[in-house]
């Protein structure tokens, strides 16, 4: 049997994090839990060691002193996932469940159904009577950073930046080597290693029928200007 777990990456998530999506999530999954504390200001921490406490045989608590952003966070709680050699499948998803329990549990249920592919990562695809719900501005800066990211690397990928991804321990050895360069657009240099190194072929991208923006989201006009300024050092990097 696959042994699979999620890394979720928490900065001040205190009022956002549910616990009840917590226990629904261990209810229907056999994933174990990491959650990666980014130096968190509020009382993420206590309520993060209260969860863990609650479920000791699924959920841990990886705590780093200073806040280094999400990417670093991820980069970290990876490296020691990996070090352990235990499970065959890691992923991440964002701490508000933006990516619903249900929706989740669909992604790795794919480990079964696909078992050809390397990795799956979540799309929100808006088609008639799925429940992708964005506000307009997020949608907008959304399109326009991915048209530009393909029209320069040629992913090929819908959507890089939804927050619910799963990777093989394989596809992460070749993946996760060097820190990423970039903070908002970490994602998409996991797709621009994978694709220098010919394996995007091994990945899934599968359609998110319910997902929604929620309350605290950081995605503004503000931030879509360091996100093209990261783009530039994407094109100068790769």
């Amino acid at each position: 049997m696959q042994k699979i777990a999620i890394i979720i990456p928490c900065y001040n998530e205190e009022k956002r994090l549910q616990e009840h999506l917590i226990d629904e999530l261990i209810a229907i999954t056999d994933c174990d839990i990491y959650f990666a504390n980014d130096g968190s200001k509020d009382n993420t921490l206590v309520l993060l060691k209260k969860i863990s406490t609650k479920h000791p045989e699924r959920c841990s608590v990886i705590s780093f002193e200073k806040n280094q952003g999400k990417a670093a966070t991820i980069f970290k709680a990876v490296a020691e996932l990996l070090e352990k050699d235990t499970y065959q499948f890691i992923g991440y998803f964002d701490a508000d469940f933006s990516t619903p329990v249900t929706e989740v549990k669909r992604i790795l249920d794919q480990t079964h159904k696909h078992t050809e592919k390397q990795f799956f990562f979540g799309s929100r695809v808006m088609v008639l009577n799925s429940g992708i719900q964005r506000s307009t501005h997020r949608h907008i800066i959304g399109r326009i950073i991915i048209t530009l990211i393909n029209f320069r690397f040629k992913l090929g990928i819908y959507d890089t930046q939804c927050g619910a991804k799963l990777f093989s321990d394989k596809i992460l050895r070749q993946s996760f080597q060097k820190p990423f360069v970039t903070s908002w657009l970490f994602d998409v240099e996991i797709f621009i290693r994978l694709k220098k190194e010919n394996l995007l072929q091994f990945g899934k991208e599968i359609p998110i029928y319910d997902w929604r923006d929620v309350l605290g989201s950081k995605l503004g006009w503000k931030t879509a200007f360091k996100i093209l300024k990261e783009l530039y050092k994407l094109v100068k990097t790769y």
